[in-house]
Parts: C-alpha cells; structure tokens; sequence
C-alpha cells in the first residue's frame, strides 16, 4: 500500500512497505481445484460401488445358503440321512464363503489400486501446477 505525496511518487506505507503482490492465476487455481473435487467425486463414487457390490455379493450368497439350507427340510427322512445331507450342504456353504470372501478381497485390492492410481496421479498433476504457478511472472 501507498500513499501518494507532494512529489507524485507513491510513499510505501503499512505494515509491510516491501512486500509485493505476485501476479496469481485464478483461473489455474480455480482449474486445480475443480480437479482436486473431480478426484474427490471419483473417490466417492468408487466407494459407493464397492459398497454396493459387497451387498449384493453377500445378500446372493445368504440368498443361496437359505435355499440349500431349506432344501435339507424339503428332503428330510432319517435323521441319519438328513445329516449327512446337512453336512454336505455345510461343506459347500464354507466352500462357497471362502469363495466370496475371495471375490470381495479382489474386488477391494482392485479398487484400493485404482483410487490410489487416480490420487497419486492428481497430486502429481497439483505439484507440477504450483510449479508452474510459482515459475510464472
């Protein structure tokens, strides 16, 4: 800041006579910022599918486990018979969890690489920006 004086120069004044403004690009700051929220609905969205897709992973698994747990009922005659039949259906109910908590890991890794891919890449991309905004004149 300054105040003019009698001479028609400008008298550095205020707490800080020396410091100068640099030229800022708000349009590049107002770009990065929108894409630092693109990445951030990326995140989101991605959580939001996973989360999804666990859901039905597991409701589909509970849904088959009821039906072959309930086809034991449905066939029941001696109770040496029906627990065979139950161990057997108990078997490939582990079987078939071991299975989808397989699914689900995968399904997590692959997405945890995907966003970690997507943020590492924006940060990089946030660097080189203030780079360029510092270099700028």
């Amino acid at each position: 800041m300054g105040t003019p004086n009698n001479n028609g120069t400008t008298e550095k004044t205020g707490a800080f006579p020396d410091f100068k403004m640099p030229n800022v690009d708000m349009n590049a700051i107002m770009d990065s910022y929108k894409k630092n929220l693109e990445v951030l609905g990326l995140i989101n969205k991605m959580s939001i599918e996973v989360c999804n897709g666990i859901t039905k992973l597991q409701s589909a698994f509970i849904k088959q486990m009821m039906t072959d747990m309930g086809s034991i009922m449905e066939k029941a005659g001696k109770p040496a018979d029906m627990m065979a039949k139950f161990n057997e259906v108990t078997r490939d109910t582990i079987v078939k969890a071991v299975g989808n908590s397989k699914q689900i890991s995968d399904m997590l890794v692959a997405s945890n690489n995907e966003l970690t891919a997507a943020i590492t890449k924006r940060m990089r991309d946030s660097m080189e920006e203030a780079k360029n905004l510092v270099n700028k004149k």
